[in-house]
Order: structure tokens, then C-alpha cells, then sequence
């Protein structure tokens, strides 16, 4: 007799025994995934620090020169209230106490050219009120100067006063530029023993003005 080949018959499997086999591939899924979240926290964690140590390295082989600012980066009336005791909160006082060499030139020069320019206004038959800010240069910078408006008039007004007066008459306008710059250089707690008069108004500068004008 011949014998007839039997048909393998699959059974499905049971509902329950694949939603545990689904299950089983989820977690195995999510493991992996875990894994992988897990190595890149990491290497992105090594990168940071070896980032960060690469610039600390370039950092201490090649440090930073800071840039002097001209006048502690003040300027206007934050210079002048800095140096008549008034500066800002946190400022060093050694700082300040080194920068009166070089604000003295700077208040000098702004003196200077309001004496100068009031005298050559009147000269001119220019009638303003003067400015109390002004750029001023020097070895140590470029910087607006301010002074109080009242001092900054006064010396402006004997400049105008000194091109309208003969020299012989001058002594009240040298007394009024003498106790401007007196005020002023008080204030900045600077040398004032040499008075304005004696370089802004020396005897004989009407005769040497007259012929070729105060510039």
C-alpha cells in the first residue's frame, strides 16, 4: 500500500502568546533606544569638556591684553564728578589718584580754548553762550571735558571782556579768571598755585594780540 505524505498544519498561536511575543519586541525596542539616548548624552557630554579644554589651553598660551580705556572710559560729567570726589560706585581709588596728571592737562586745555575763543569772538562781533562740554586731546586721549556751566561762562566772558578792555584795565578781568580756575581746580583737588592770569593774560599779550590776534 502506498502511504500518502501528511500536510503539516500550522496552528495559529495563541492571542495571548502574541501580545506577550509584541510586547516583548516594544521593550526590546525601547531598550535600545534607551541605549542609544544614553551614548550620546555621553559623547555629547566628552565633547563639551574637551571643547572647554582646548580653550582653556589657547587661553593660557595666548592671554587676553586688556585695552586701557583713555580716562577709566569716563567722559563729560562723569569724568568731572569722578574727579571732584563724586565717582562712580566700585571705581578705584588709586585709579582716580593717578588720573590727575593727565586730567589737569585736559582741564587746562578746555580753559584755555574758552578763554581763547570768547576773545576772538569779541574781536569778531560774535555774540553766544558758550558751550560748558568740549573734545579736548592729549597724550592720554581724546575726551569731552564738562565744567559747570557758571565757570565755563565766566572764563568765555573774560576772554570777551580782555578783547574789549586796554591792558592797563585788566586787573578785575584777571581777578574774575583767577576765581573761576580757582573754583575749578579746588574742586578737582588739583595745583592751582600758578593763577590763570599769569599764562592766559600776561603783561604785553594786548600789544602782541592786537597785531596778529589770539588764535
Amino acid at each position: 500500500m502506498r502511504s500518502h505524505p501528511q500536510t503539516l498544519i500550522l496552528e495559529p498561536l495563541p492571542a495571548d502568546t502574541m501580545d506577550a511575543f509584541l510586547n516583548a519586541l516594544m521593550s526590546i525596542g525601547l531598550l535600545i533606544i534607551l541605549v542609544l539616548i544614553i551614548y550620546l548624552i555621553d559623547r555629547v557630554n566628552t565633547m563639551e569638556k574637551e571643547t572647554r579644554q582646548v580653550l582653556s589651553s589657547l587661553h593660557q598660551n595666548n592671554p587676553v591684553t586688556p585695552v586701557a580705556l583713555p580716562f577709566l572710559g569716563l567722559s563729560s560729567k562723569r569724568l568731572w564728578d569722578a574727579m571732584t570726589g563724586r565717582p562712580d560706585k566700585g571705581m578705584d581709588p588709586l585709579a582716580l589718584f593717578d588720573l590727575q596728571g593727565p586730567y589737569q592737562v585736559i582741564l587746562s586745555k578746555h580753559i584755555e580754548a574758552l578763554y581763547k575763543e570768547g576773545y576772538k569772538h569779541s574781536q569778531l562781533g560774535i555774540t553766544e553762550e558758550p558751550p560748558n562740554t568740549r573734545q579736548v586731546s592729549s597724550s592720554a586721549g581724546t575726551v569731552e571735558s564738562w565744567i559747570p556751566p557758571a565757570q565755563a561762562k565766566a572764563i568765555y566772558q573774560c576772554g570777551v571782556q580782555a578783547a574789549q578792555t586796554p591792558e592797563l584795565d585788566w586787573a578785575p578781568i584777571r581777578a574774575a579768571l583767577d576765581e573761576a580756575g580757582s573754583y575749578l581746580y579746588g574742586k578737582a583737588q588739583l595745583d592751582a598755585s600758578s593763577p590763570l592770569s599769569e599764562w592766559l593774560m600776561p603783561a604785553g599779550l594786548a600789544a602782541g594780540a592786537n597785531g596778529s590776534k589770539m588764535s
